[in-house]
């Protein structure tokens, strides 16, 4: 047992040098002007907030819009349902009498009377048709309250790609890869946040950024 031992300690104390880990080196940390100039580009970009109110009225779901749907779902059965209806007659009759007793008068032989008779009419109707149990309760209101989910969903995706862009771009700033296939994979990733938060807002995300880039913002 002994002699296993020692020589266990005899091999590992024989390693080559090159095998053991070697320390990783210590990247310096940011300079205060690059940490002042993200923070400045931050500041000077849409908020999150801004971006989440961009994307409900690009979709019709922002809050005051699902209001005034569901308030019209409500008030929906004091409105009546109307029905018109139009109607055109129009009649045309000829009557000729031959009296026999002057037929033989070759005066009267086309006929002793005539008479021509047209009638016209028109008729005109409406009827209003009201629902009002659906003031007590009207299924549509159920249907304006699952925009709520929608709303949910919306906001947790705008959010998610809103701060993921974010840490991007600050490891880009202040730590960026330095194997040059993660730098362009990193690349491609946040230009594709970026594009997914801009359609998500109806193009109104990268409008701002231009603004941002050119200094009217």
């Amino acid at each position: 047992m002994r002699v296993w031992i020692t020589t266990l300690l005899i091999t590992l104390i024989a390693l080559p040098v090159w095998a053991q880990p070697q320390p990783q080196p210590q990247r310096k940390p940011p300079s205060r002007a690059a940490l002042r100039k993200l923070r400045l580009q931050f500041e000077h970009e849409p908020s999150v907030q801004e971006a989440q109110q961009a994307a409900l009225r690009f979709f019709k779901v922002d809050p005051g819009r699902v209001n005034t749907y569901r308030n019209g779902a409500e008030w929906k059965a004091l409105m009546p349902e109307l029905q018109a209806n139009f109607n055109y007659n129009r009649a045309t009759a000829n009557r000729r009498l031959i009296d026999m007793i002057y037929f033989e008068n070759p005066r009267f032989r086309e006929g002793k009377d005539f008479e021509d008779t047209k009638n016209s009419g028109y008729s005109v109707g409406v009827q209003a048709h009201w629902s009002l149990d659906r003031l007590v309760f009207n299924a549509e209101t159920l249907d304006v309250s699952s925009l709520v989910g929608v709303q949910e969903g919306l906001l947790r995706e705008i959010t998610s790609l809103y701060f993921t862009r974010r840490r991007l771009l600050t490891i880009f700033a202040l730590n960026p890869p330095q194997d040059p296939g993660e730098q362009i994979t990193e690349s491609i990733r946040l230009d594709e946040i970026t594009a997914n938060i801009d359609a998500l807002t109806g193009g109104w995300f990268g409008t701002q950024l231009k603004k941002v880039k050119s200094g009217d913002r």
